[in-house]
């Protein structure tokens, strides 16, 4: 495990230790693990396994577990190399729960927008159907996003949970954040009809270590352009504004409502600070301290920046309410981690 992941892993754990120990005997399902976000829960159990006598069973499923094929011979750990959407049935009585299966970038689901909706649809349905009966399923997370919102109005910004979007249901993004929209939806029946324990996360803008440099987001890009010591090139005017959350604060906001949030109910998470994307990739030239010129292109494809939130703030009242909930790392010190990682890591 890199030595960042894992600084930020003993920060998760020391904070959340009594939440963590409620998972000591438990099976828990991971779908999409080896992706960005979830990938950090299989770093922060594999601490918590090695550090606990009392062990938690992790299961991660994803199309592709070759990331943690060194764990294929670790007790207490199984890898389902499995499409989510093609899963039908499921055999094992887990106990907690967080699917996060789907692609998320939008260079991606865009050019697999079918795919997209069948993850974010299909995928979510089989797991519920499985278990919308069981009696050994204490908590589940479905994670959702904040491209729910769409682009939302001054007044709706920073935005919270009561806002019902300004989303386009036939553009080029429609098939993320549509079918992210009927897995809430779905979340909710099966709350509502089979008293499934369901929660919402709707994470904001999440970077950090471990980002794959093909990801086509913003920060794989930054990083991927100082780590070659090529100029920044952005593909909009920069003046979007984003709300950035570094990675180990979003797993702490997902633990918070996997163990506290209401059933049935979605919840925020992210960081309140906002940038632009011209302010972010300055400050990430300055602190990789390169002399790199950030310059500002047009895309060709038309349909690049179509129906792109010209702002992204969230409102963190209701998470906060949950356990006095907040971000800690700000930007520059996730940055800067997350520059560290890029240098040291040959990827």
């Amino acid at each position: 495990m890199n030595s960042i992941i894992k600084n930020d892993c003993i920060d998760i754990y020391e904070e959340y230790i009594k939440d963590l120990k409620k998972l000591s005997g438990k099976r828990i399902l991971i779908t999409g693990g080896s992706g960005f976000l979830l990938s950090y829960f299989v770093y922060l159990f594999l601490y918590f396994n090695e550090k606990n006598k009392r062990k938690i069973d992790v299961h991660i499923l994803d199309q592709n577990t070759k990331k943690f094929d060194y764990l294929k011979n670790k007790q207490n750990f199984t890898l389902i190399n499995s499409d989510i959407t093609k899963k039908k049935k499921f055999t094992v009585n887990y106990n907690y729960i967080i699917h996060g299966a789907s692609i998320a970038s939008p260079v991606f689901y865009k050019k697999k927008p079918i795919e997209t909706i069948t993850s974010n649809v299909d995928g979510l349905l089989n797991i519920l159907n499985n278990y919308k009966f069981s009696k050994s399923l204490k908590s589940m997370i479905f994670m959702s996003s904040s491209e729910i919102y769409g682009d939302p109005d001054k007044k709706n910004i920073p935005t919270k949970e009561t806002y019902k979007g300004n989303v386009s249901c036939v553009g080029p993004r429609a098939c993320y954040d549509e079918s992210k929209r009927l897995g809430e939806t779905i979340s909710t029946i099966f709350y509502n009809k089979f008293k499934v324990p369901i929660k919402i996360v709707r994470p904001f803008n999440v970077y950090g270590p471990g980002q794959s440099l093909k990801d086509k987001r913003i920060f794989p890009d930054l990083m991927n352009n100082i780590k070659r010591n090529k100029d920044i090139i952005l593909y909009s005017d920069g003046t979007p504004t984003r709300s950035f959350c570094y990675i180990s604060d979003q797993i702490r906001g997902i633990l918070e409502v996997l163990f506290r949030g209401k059933n049935g109910e979605p919840y925020n998470v992210g960081n309140t600070d906002e940038i632009s994307i011209e302010g972010i990739a300055k400050l990430a030239v300055r602190l990789s301290k390169k002399s790199l010129k950030v310059k500002i292109k047009v895309n060709s494809d038309k349909t690049f920046n179509i129906d792109s939130p010209k702002r992204r703030c969230p409102d963190l009242k209701k998470i906060y309410r949950l356990n006095k909930w907040q971000p800690k790392i700000k930007l520059k010190t996730g940055l800067l981690r997350t520059i560290n990682y890029y240098k040291t890591e040959n990827l």
